[in-house]
């Protein structure tokens, strides 16, 4: 039965909140070093790739899950700063979109130097942030998740930059492989109910409100973290969860037919 609440649970969450892949990028297999127009890689048209850095072979992605080896780009230490951009990523029909990539730094001593900086404009840059360790044998790959806010937009841009400092170039390159985006998709099932609002969220008092376009009577299920039902109820706005403990759960909203779902934290 335990099971069964698990799995009822995540088919549950999956509908309203599972990351799903927007976006994949490998950087081909090149046979050799080859300029950034070039090479032939994972993505085409409407996908489109550019910058001063180049394609290389030497020094394939390794050590994380899901690197795949063969080509990656290296943005090297230069007057002026070397660049890559990819451009044409539509993300406009998901939310809470995440990036990873695989970052590989020539030296020990180098840290975060590699700028990564998203845009919907091609005008306005937004920098994403993270770190990684610095010193002995820290010259490697790894698999960075940046934090910040990446834009659902028709034509998203990601820039990579080795930049220089006071006119310098910095004394490392960097590597950059399997770029990655993953984001919740805004389903038309999940978006079926017009204007639904489920507030406040965190629930702090005891209760919550739900509100819609149609404002009629609505079919509410919550499940706990293990998929248990814990409310089945119709309300026309407010859902009294004073019997509840504090912590995470899903709520199931039916009106009129239409689906959506919900999570809901409880304080």
């Amino acid at each position: 039965m335990k099971k069964l609440y698990i799995l009822l649970f995540a088919s549950i969450f999956q509908l309203g909140n599972a990351q799903t892949t927007i976006f994949s990028e490998n950087m081909g297999a090149p046979t050799a070093t080859v300029a950034i127009s070039a090479n032939t890689f994972q993505n085409a048209s409407p996908i489109t790739f550019s910058g001063t850095a180049d394609v290389r072979i030497t020094t394939p992605s390794t050590g994380y899950t899901g690197a795949s080896g063969n080509g990656s780009i290296f943005v090297g230490a230069t007057v002026p700063s070397q660049t890559f951009l990819i451009e044409g990523i539509n993300t406009t029909n998901y939310s809470n979109i995440e990036m990873s990539f695989g970052h590989y730094k020539s030296t020990n001593a180098g840290s975060n130097e590699l700028t990564v900086e998203v845009s919907s404009d091609g005008t306005n840059w937004t920098p994403l942030t993270y770190s990684r360790a610095t010193g002995t044998a820290t010259s490697n790959w790894i698999l960075i998740t940046p934090t910040g806010t990446i834009p659902a937009t028709s034509n998203l841009r990601i820039k990579f930059t080795n930049p220089t400092n006071s006119g310098t170039a910095l004394s490392v390159g960097f590597r950059v492989d399997d770029v990655k985006l993953t984001g919740t998709s805004l389903s038309v099932k999940d978006n079926a109910i017009a204007s639904l609002k489920l507030y406040p969220n965190p629930v702090t008092n005891g209760k919550f409100s739900i509100s819609t376009d149609s404002n009629i009577e609505k079919t509410v299920a919550i499940f706990d973290v293990l998929g248990k039902q814990v409310v089945n109820t119709k309300v026309l706005e407010t859902v009294n969860v004073s019997n509840l403990k504090s912590g995470v759960y899903i709520v199931k909203i039916t009106e009129e037919g239409k689906t959506a779902t919900r999570k809901l934290v409880i304080k």
